[in-house]
């Protein structure tokens, strides 16, 4: 049964700003560690790597309902890759509130031009 679902699309142009403007403020904010470790690995689109987890913490926060009224900060929801390149949610304790253990959190991120977007369905087996 789908629980929730949201999607999100932000300019690639508007994160290249922030990061320009706010620098490593920024990037602490809303990346987890290990997110910015995988962003210093990219040689090209590396601002489309950012803009696409930026759209998928913002998809995220639609899919369990809060919006951005949620106590969870931006840099507690991770998005990493598996090798194949898929995107997979991290689960972190701070998400335990939202995102119940038999939940099923599908992700994914698109890039096209100047934008990013990202869509989640959150799936459950009860």
């Amino acid at each position: 049964m789908i629980r929730g679902i949201g999607m999100d699309i932000i300019s690639i142009s508007f994160v290249e700003q922030m990061m320009a403007k706010c620098g490593e403020l920024f990037m602490q904010q809303y990346f987890s560690k290990e997110e910015r470790e995988l962003f210093t690995c990219k040689k090209r689109h590396a601002a489309d790597f950012l803009a696409g987890r930026f759209a998928a913490k913002e998809a995220l926060l639609k899919a369990i309902g809060t919006g951005m009224n949620c106590e969870l900060g931006w840099n507690e929801m991770e998005f990493l890759n598996h090798a194949s390149g898929q995107p997979y949610l991290v689960r972190s304790r701070g998400l335990e509130t939202y995102v119940q253990q038999q939940e099923t959190v599908h992700v994914s991120i698109s890039h096209h031009g100047d934008y990013a977007a990202a869509f989640i369905i959150i799936e459950s087996s009860q």
